[in-house]
């Protein structure tokens, strides 16, 4: 037994094979990540961040035995990877204990939030203490936003060629199909089935094994991108010159994966559809509209290819297809915007008031629940564990200078992927830079109205989104006889 274990490692830590099979490791991560209620549930969370953990242990072993190395995408994404990096270590700082006279100079509304607990519970403040309002939550957050930052950095480092890059994006495509027919059978048949026990919310919609409708709209768009990009990378470039080539390409178009692929994007578009989320069916549409300009501004042209997809996406899925899946609901549900407004409380200007208060250092990451009762002010009821705002919630929880750096990143991960939209030749590379670019567009959109950045499965499927525009622009088409990478665009 201990001789076949040997034989195995040796096996193992030869040629690529010990990469491919970190490689393997990162997918089946990404597959695994939104089953568990999105990994929001503190296990699932926890979960995580040991298996993203335990792969960087594995990769770091690999480099000591000189059997990965440092990629080229990976220097290319330094920038992401040290402000990402320095957001984690503020959100260790924010849960330490100071000296509280320190904190009393860097969050004066910290301070007295902590003195007067310290009186309602008749003890003296203690001499040390934090600038985040739960210095629990903070860490448990801190230990996630590293998971991101491993992800991030091992899709640089995993992900070495196109036979990578196209593995990565079907198993993204694989992983949001099967949220969508998990998600419309469960619906249709009325099992409502969530992580496989019976839903406790969001019944008569499709959530998928999410909680929330808008969590489940929000992970089908960004796989719906992916897709979308990895079917713009079969597209003909050229007109075919007489009619026995137009067959040979219809003939080949038909036994080849775009068929199957063209058949997902459609039922991941019923997904979204039976969701009834009204934001996540618009941020899709507007996303796909927003990336397909920039592509044509781009490229400098939308071939007739490229122009079929779009209308097909449109027109098939949306005008027909989806007219049989409950598509008026959703109109109807975007139609009476204004009425839910006023049954939903909005604590998005206390939200601000809450920003101006702590806008230096933050109240503390997940500390959103604890620090919105303080400022009640008797116009809403009810618990807000979370601000249904992602671009209020991070400076308030993060700090506007952390936040800064979050944005820093994203605008980064995006510039990058509409320069591979611009630069490359590669068809596999320009349609992830389309994907890469919509879905990171698509979330963008959404988290105005929602929380999808708050729910692990997501944030830690758009960071990948960010890591593929990187990869986008400066992948290597292929490698030469020698096993130097040649640069092809």
């Amino acid at each position: 037994m201990i001789g076949a274990a040997n034989s195995w490692w040796q096996t193992l830590m030869t040629d690529t094979r010990y990469s491919r099979f970190l490689f393997y490791c990162l997918l089946l991560i990404l597959l695994w990540l939104p089953l568990p209620f999105g990994s929001k549930p503190e296990w699932a969370m926890g979960l995580f961040q040991l298996l993203i953990g335990l792969l960087a242990g594995l990769w770091l072993v690999g480099l000591a035995f000189g059997k990965v190395a440092l990629t080229d995408g990976f220097n290319r994404g330094r920038p992401v990877l040290l402000a990402l990096s320095l957001v984690t270590v503020w959100l260790l700082v924010q849960s330490i204990p100071l000296p509280a006279g320190w904190v009393s100079q860097l969050s004066p509304v910290a301070y007295d939030a902590h003195a007067r607990t310290a009186s309602a519970l008749g003890v003296w403040l203690p001499p040390d203490i934090p600038l985040s309002l739960d210095a629990f939550a903070t860490r448990v957050h801190a230990l996630l936003t590293l998971a991101y930052t491993l992800l991030f950095a091992l899709t640089l480092l995993l992900v070495t060629d196109q036979h990578c890059m196209k593995w990565l994006a079907w198993a993204i495509v694989t992983g949001g199909a099967f949220q969508a027919f998990y998600g419309v059978i469960s619906t249709l048949s009325g099992l409502e089935w969530g992580f496989f026990m019976p839903k406790e919310a969001g019944r008569g919609v499709a959530t998928g094994t999410f909680v929330n409708r808008n969590s489940f709209a929000g992970h089908l768009e960004m796989t719906l991108a992916i897709g979308i990009g990895l079917l713009i990378s079969q597209l003909q470039e050229h007109r075919a010159r007489d009619r026995l080539e137009w067959l040979r390409n219809t003939l080949k178009t038909l036994m080849s994966s775009k068929v199957l692929l063209r058949a997902i994007l459609a039922a991941m578009v019923i997904g979204l559809v039976m969701s009834r989320s009204r934001m996540g069916n618009t941020a899709f549409f507007s996303s796909l509209l927003v990336t397909g300009c920039l592509y044509a501004i781009c490229r400098k042209k939308l071939s007739r290819g490229m122009i079929v997809l779009f209308l097909s996406i449109i027109v098939i899925d949306t005008v027909i297809v989806s007219q049989w899946f409950g598509l008026e609901k959703v109109v109807e549900r975007i139609e009476q915007t204004r009425m839910d407004k006023e049954l939903r409380a909005d604590v998005n200007p206390v939200s601000l008031e809450i920003i101006g208060d702590f806008a230096l250092t933050g109240s503390g990451a997940g500390t959103f629940y604890t620090t919105l009762p303080a400022y009640h002010d008797g116009t809403w009821c009810g618990f807000f564990d979370l601000a249904h705002n992602d671009y209020l919630q991070f400076p308030l929880e993060f700090g506007i200078p952390a936040f800064l750096l979050l944005a820093f990143s994203l605008v980064f991960g995006l510039w990058q992927a509409v320069r591979a939209m611009q630069e490359r030749r590669n068809r596999l590379y320009i349609g992830m830079g389309f994907g890469s670019a919509m879905g990171v567009v698509a979330l963008l959109i959404h988290s105005a109205v929602d929380f999808n950045l708050q729910i692990p499965a997501n944030a830690g499927l758009f960071v990948v989104l960010l890591a593929i525009g990187v990869l986008a622009r400066h992948l290597p088409t292929r490698m030469n006889g020698g096993g130097g990478a040649v640069r092809h665009r």
